[in-house]
Order: structure tokens, then C-alpha cells, then sequence
């Protein structure tokens, strides 16, 4: 098993205006990002920005993980995908992300273009992870997928020599 940390950003009073706008929207979570545990490269958009690839720490203030448990096969599928994204230099997606409110009905694909929450979905559903299985990952905010993750998870025990609980969610595989 190979394990995926998802990072959900709550934002405070001084922060950006979108993510003010998107907390507002479906608080309290504004960004989300993706992280392999292996090696902690990780993975996501930021505004105006392209998808980054790169080993990343979550020290700001105001960051919350939960942690999946994948098949490695379906973990080395996920990690491609993140790394082909950067390399193709996908985009912010600004106008779904502003239409997601309305995503059911006037929500459309962009070649790649994606936002936070889109993009960790998808990554998410390449790796088999059952929580989102049925989701649709333009309609997915931050908030929304922390609480498809958050409502199926089971304890795991990690196996590693610097052994503890973790919260993980199984994928088709299962533990």
C-alpha cells in the first residue's frame, strides 16, 4: 500500500481575496493540494498559475491533512499524472472555478485548464480511492472533498518502524 496526503487550506481574515470568496462559497476550506508520503512531492494550482510539481512542506497556518491508502500501482498511476499535468504546463482554471457554483448546469470542460479541488479529485480518482469514486471532479470544492474523505475514513495502522495511526481511506483494492 502507498499512502497520499491531501491538504485542505482554511484561510484566515487577512488572506487572499479568492480564497475569501471561495470560503464564503462552501466554507471553511479554500485550496487543497495533493502530496505522496514516499518522497513528499506534491501537487495542485494555484491562481494565475500553473499545476506545480515539486517536494513541498505544509507549514503555514491553517493547513489540515487527511491521509489515503492506496494500491502502489494505482499510487505510481496518480504520481504520473500529477507529473504529466506540470510538465504540460496545465492551467488555473478561473472560469469554471468562478461557474462552479453553477457547475451542474453550465459547467464545461477546458483543455487543460483545472482548479485545486478539481485537479485532487481527479488525481484522487486515478488512484482508485473509492471515497470519490462517484464524484464530479468540476463540481468538487476544497470543503466538499474533505467531506467525502472525512465520512469514509477507518483507521489504519502504518507498518513503517516509526509506526502510529493514520486515517486512511481504502481504494478498490481495499486495506
Amino acid at each position: 500500500m502507498s499512502l497520499i496526503n491531501v491538504w485542505f487550506y482554511e484561510p484566515n481574515d487577512d488572506d487572499k481575496w479568492l480564497n475569501t470568496v471561495v470560503n464564503r462559497y462552501d466554507p471553511p476550506y479554500s485550496h487543497c493540494d495533493i502530496q505522496f508520503d514516499n518522497d513528499k512531492m506534491a501537487s495542485s494550482v494555484f491562481r494565475y498559475e500553473n499545476v506545480y510539481w515539486r517536494k513541498r512542506q505544509f507549514r503555514k497556518p491553517g493547513y489540515k491533512k487527511i491521509t489515503v491508502s492506496v494500491s502502489k500501482e494505482a499510487c505510481a498511476k496518480a504520481y504520473e499524472l500529477c507529473e504529466t499535468r506540470a510538465k504540460e504546463k496545465y492551467e488555473f482554471d478561473a472560469i469554471n472555478m468562478v461557474l462552479l457554483p453553477a457547475a451542474k448546469w453550465v459547467g464545461f470542460e477546458r483543455d487543460k485548464k483545472t482548479f485545486c479541488s478539481k485537479h485532487c479529485t481527479e488525481i484522487l480518482q486515478t488512484a482508485q480511492l473509492r471515497a470519490v469514486e462517484g464524484a464530479v471532479p468540476g463540481q468538487m470544492t476544497p470543503t466538499s472533498l474533505y467531506n467525502l474523505l472525512a465520512s469514509s475514513t477507518v483507521i489504519h495502522a502504518d507498518s513503517s518502524p516509526l509506526a502510529g495511526l493514520r486515517i486512511a481511506v481504502p481504494s478498490k483494492q481495499g486495506l
